[in-house]
């Protein structure tokens, strides 16, 4: 059977970007090759099983392509766009992302190209945590009183934003120590979360 190119599209709200990628994704093939389009209007938040995109990766076989304008199609988290990347290549397809010209197959530079996305995902992290650190600093300097009010629990607030990820990470059988290593968070702060919301733990 020959292989199969998908051209898959993702918007937010504003649908004059559907045609913006593509024409991103024809440009980069020089307008010669015709893929299946699989275009939908969801947020990048959602998790790739609740969109087309988790069917479309179903579907795929060994040596079929799956392109998309930009990663950012593929998720805002670093950790969705790294997890989508690693179902691609298990199926023995291609992952191309036409904007940064990025390619990732079952070979080694996919490998190294990972650990550059991982790089990517932790300096990403480091960023927002500067900023937020900076936003406290001004707050403080504002006379603003910091700290969480009487009554309220201690869960992690990066960590309850990501639920949705660290609950796949648990459910990969990612430990607690590297899932706290990946936030940035001690091991006693992840299980207090854990334990909060009544997950497996791992060593």
């Amino acid at each position: 059977m020959q292989p199969k190119i998908y051209a898959y599209i993702r918007i937010s709200k504003d649908t004059s970007d559907a045609e913006n990628q593509r024409h991103e994704i024809l440009t980069f093939y020089n307008n010669k090759v015709s893929p299946e389009w699989v275009e939908e209007l969801v947020t990048g938040n959602s998790n790739a099983d609740d969109r087309k995109l988790g069917e479309l990766i179903e579907r795929l076989q060994a040596g079929d392509t799956l392109v998309v304008a930009d990663v950012s199609r593929l998720g805002r988290r670093s950790l969705d766009v790294m997890e989508t990347g690693a179902r691609v290549v298990k199926k023995k397809a291609r992952l191309i992302a036409c904007k940064s010209k990025l390619e990732l197959k079952d070979d080694i530079g996919s490998e190294v190209m990972f650990f550059a996305l991982s790089l990517a995902a932790r300096i990403e992290r480091e960023m927002i945590s500067e900023r937020t650190k900076a936003a406290l600093n001004r707050k403080r300097s504002e006379g603003m009183v910091l700290g969480r009010p009487k009554g309220s629990t201690n869960i992690n607030k990066t960590l309850l934003e990501n639920e949705a990820d660290v609950r796949r990470l648990v459910a990969a059988g990612v430990s607690v120590s590297a899932i706290g290593r990946a936030y940035k968070l001690n091991r006693r702060t992840v299980t207090v979360f854990l334990k909060a919301k009544g997950l497996g733990l791992g060593s």
